[in-house]
């Protein structure tokens, strides 16, 4: 027989919530981020040959930057969207087999297990 396969969906779940509170602080610390580049703007100076080198570059960086950290934010949401889907899957699957083994037990204890509906007895043994 092959290894048994185990899930905590509970343990999941809280690793999840983990997560969720990881990706709260993420869009947090990418608002203030932005929030606080946003005065920085004009400090390669709008004119002269220092603004004319270095604002390229400096805009191109700003934006790789802002890039960077809302990818690095939409990551983190879509992780935990993931798992908390998995989790949600994993649970609809444990449930609905404990409900098809909750049946089978029923019909074995209603029918027997041979299932001609007098308890088990087929007419043979004892009586």
């Amino acid at each position: 027989m092959g290894e048994r396969y185990y899930a905590d969906p509970q343990r999941i779940e809280a690793l999840a919530r983990q997560l969720e509170e990881i990706g709260t602080l993420a869009r947090s610390v990418t608002e203030e981020f932005l929030d606080e580049l946003a005065p920085t703007v004009g400090w390669p100076g709008t004119s002269g040959e220092f603004a004319e080198k270095a604002k390229p570059q400096e805009q191109k960086e700003r934006q790789t930057t802002k890039e960077t950290m809302m990818a690095i934010r939409d990551a983190l949401v879509e992780i935990t969207d993931a798992t908390v889907g998995q989790v949600r899957m994993m649970k609809d699957t444990r449930d609905r087999n404990l409900e098809d083994i909750e049946r089978s037990n029923s019909r074995i204890d209603t029918h027997g297990l041979n299932g001609d509906g007098d308890g088990g007895s087929s007419g043979h043994g004892r009586r």
